[in-house]
């Protein structure tokens, strides 16, 4: 019997599936079915799932949600952490944080992320997960809604 084989011409292995890309197409389901899904991965590996949440929903997305969710946001997020999340954030999502605050609050937010200085890459993303985390358990609890552009995975 003849086995088949695959020869890959360029004689690169090739990279299918992994966290980012199962993120991106659970992104695209109805919430309800992603959630399924999440809960069955969680009862076989509670790590992946939470990596394929965290994937699913970045910090940058927060700038794609209406104003009240992010004044929901702002409500339940100590200042110092939102200071570090925003720090090098992209001005979209800044502006949009900024937006949602009195200009005493905003002073003050600037004024922190000011005299924060530089900061590891890794404090940032940290501060980033535990505001996207608190986000997604707020719209758990109906409190918030969370709309991802899903023209993003196109």
């Amino acid at each position: 019997m003849k086995k088949n084989t695959f020869i890959n011409r360029h004689k690169q292995p090739t990279s299918l599936g992994g966290v980012e890309t199962a993120a991106k197409i659970m992104s695209l389901m109805k919430t309800n079915m992603a959630s399924t899904i999440i809960g069955d991965i969680a009862k076989q590996d509670q790590k992946l799932a939470i990596e394929i949440q965290e994937n699913m929903f970045l910090f940058d997305s927060l700038a794609k949600i209406d104003d009240r969710s992010i004044q929901k946001i702002l409500q339940k997020t100590p200042n110092d952490q939102l200071a570090v999340a925003l720090k090098n954030s992209n001005k979209i999502v800044q502006d949009k944080f900024y937006k949602n605050m009195s200009k005493r609050a905003k002073k003050r937010l600037s004024d922190d992320m000011e005299m924060l200085g530089d900061l590891k890459t890794s404090d940032i993303e940290l501060a980033q997960k535990n505001i996207t985390r608190s986000a997604r358990k707020m719209a758990d609890a109906g409190e918030i809604i969370l709309e991802i552009n899903r023209q993003e995975f196109s």
